[in-house]
């Protein structure tokens, strides 16, 4: 594999149905098996349903890794592992579920796929995903608009938020 191949990726894991931390662990472990080398992960993250809808509180966090994989290629592992650890799609939006992972970041690029759209089309109104992002590299700007993550996160609106806080050990 060519070195101009490798991509800095940055995937985002939650579970709100128990045993959620197993959930992570699992998937997390799965990851890393498909994406060997460099696999730093995010510290977990309890939150709140997305919309103070009422369910669980999730779990989540931030997985960044080095792939060597077309973007449509990884979209398809991911999926093959939330199938693997017992996602089941219903359809409903914001439902309840075992694992869910989004690809967020694809290196500086801006990729547009019809089931792929990279930076994640709303990772801008997403604390869940901007917090333990930027506890992996503050630095990260957004590649299509050019502002950095940091300052995006401080603009989320309150009505989006989820109040990341970290999980201790025994969370």
């Amino acid at each position: 594999m060519k070195t101009e191949d490798k991509k800095l990726v940055f995937l985002a894991l939650g579970s709100n149905i128990s045993p959620r931390r197993q959930y992570i662990s699992q998937s997390l472990d799965l990851l890393k098996k498909r994406f060997p080398g460099q696999f730093r992960v995010s510290a977990l993250y309890q939150t709140r349903p997305f919309k103070n809808l009422q369910q669980p509180a999730y779990i989540n966090c931030v997985v960044e890794c080095i792939s060597y994989m077309r973007p449509l290629e990884v979209l398809d592992v991911i999926a093959g592992i939330e199938v693997l650890i017992g996602r089941k799609r219903s359809g409903v939006k914001w439902e309840s579920r075992v694992i869910d992972i989004d690809l967020l970041l694809w290196g500086e690029e801006v990729i547009q796929f019809p089931r792929l759209t990279v930076p994640h089309h709303d990772l801008c109104n997403r604390d869940f995903f901007l917090v333990p992002l930027l506890e992996l590299n503050n630095s990260l700007v957004h590649p299509a608009s050019g502002l950095s993550l940091a300052g995006v996160l401080g603009n989320i609106p309150e009505d989006l938020k989820t109040h990341p806080e970290v999980v201790d050990a025994a969370g």
